[in-house]
């Protein structure tokens, strides 16, 4: 990926039982991207980065990386250690079978990258676009955390060279209205005034702060 906010994207539609991430990436710090993907998920996760060091090392295991390699990495070293998170990866997928899109899939809203729709806790089903789904993917996989428009933006627009939010607020408001037009539902998406966008929990949606 050319940057993290692609990866973001990109994860979102395609989900993955091992990643390998470079830390250099252009966009979101690396350790930041490697520590939200270890808050959401246990799939397995490599690091493969020029920052060598011990400190560098202790930073990003425990980060969340199962795997820190220095480049240059030898590949019969890289190739045992993907086969040894897979087992590990495969042994938790069958003693606790998880859906497509894990993270996605505990919430009562889900989404389905197979017909690219949303569907709520009542089963009905509401087809998105590709930047609809974008945006609810960034934040069901958070959800319960507050992402700030500039992070949903990049995750939308990765090849955007600004950074409109406006652009960002009418995808929302328009994708609220059609929920609710097609549902009958309302779509638990709320602003966080001067912060950003959460998709909120059942404990959230009794907190006076969000709107």
């Amino acid at each position: 990926m050319a940057s993290a906010e692609a990866f973001y994207r990109e994860l979102a539609v395609c989900a993955a039982d091992i990643l390998l991430i470079d830390l250099g990436l252009p966009g979101e710090d690396g350790l930041s991207t490697l520590r939200h993907l270890r808050r959401t998920s246990q799939m397995g996760i490599i690091v493969i980065t020029a920052r060598g060091g011990t400190e560098n090392r202790i930073e990003g295991l425990s980060a969340g990386a199962d795997h820190y390699f220095i480049k240059p990495v030898d590949m019969r070293e890289l190739v045992a250690a993907i086969e040894t998170l897979w087992r590990r990866v495969n042994s938790l997928a069958t003693n606790c079978p998880q859906p497509m899109l894990p993270a996605l899939a505990q919430s009562a809203w889900t989404l389905d990258a197979n017909d690219w729709t949303l569907q709520s806790p009542s089963g009905k089903k509401s087809t998105l676009t590709d930047r609809e789904f974008a945006l609810v993917a960034t934040l069901l996989r958070a959800r319960g955390e507050v992402i700030s428009k500039v992070r949903l933006h990049a995750g939308v627009f990765p090849d955007a060279e600004e950074i409109d939010s406006h652009r960002i607020d009418v995808i929302l408001s328009r994708l609220r209205q059609k929920i609710q037009q097609e549902l009958h539902e309302v779509l638990p998406i709320r602003t966080i005034f001067g912060k950003g966008f959460v998709f909120i929990t059942q404990e959230q949606m009794r907190n006076s702060d969000v709107c």
